[in-house]
């Protein structure tokens, strides 16, 4: 049972556990300050185990503890998919690509060459370069603009690497 006493001296922190914001997980020390223990209580204004933790946290403070648990959390979630995706090999390294990846775009070039969304994108990459954004030759641009499929978008592009 936590009391106010008890909480003075062992009190870390609390934060609500559940979307409803019906329960608080009070994280509290022994004695000894070597061990950490939670304690799931109730968030009912009358009940003397929250009326104690109010002396040391507000609810104010009570729901900026748990956006900042939340999205700690969150932040965690994160780094471990990712570690987990690069580990896998399923990121692309845009400073160094694998072996791996040619294969995939030579598929994704000259197997499906008139996907709208590819076509798009593919054009959107060429005219990001520093070789074509700056680039005098309109007539080359232009070509590159209304290219029909990705073979097309290619040909452009090798025209301004010549």
């Amino acid at each position: 049972m936590l009391t106010e006493e008890f909480l003075k001296d062992n009190f870390l922190t609390a934060y609500f556990i559940d979307n409803e914001r019906k329960n608080i997980e009070v994280q509290t020390t022994a004695e000894d300050k070597k061990s950490v223990f939670t304690t799931i209580i109730p968030y009912e204004e009358n009940n003397p185990q929250y009326q104690a933790l109010s002396k040391y946290m507000n609810i104010d403070q009570l729901h900026e503890s748990t956006y900042q648990k939340n999205k700690t959390e969150q932040e965690q979630f994160e780094k471990s998919v990712l570690k987990i995706a690069e580990k896998q090999g399923l990121l692309l390294n845009k400073e160094k690509l694998g072996t791996d990846f040619y294969p995939a775009i030579i598929k994704s070039l000259f197997e499906d060459i008139e996907n709208k969304d590819d076509l798009f994108a593919l054009k959107l990459a060429f005219f990001e370069t520093n070789k074509v954004m700056n680039s005098e030759n309109n007539e080359v641009k232009n070509k590159l603009r209304k290219s029909k499929n990705k073979v097309e978008v290619i040909q452009c592009a090798i025209e301004f690497f010549k």
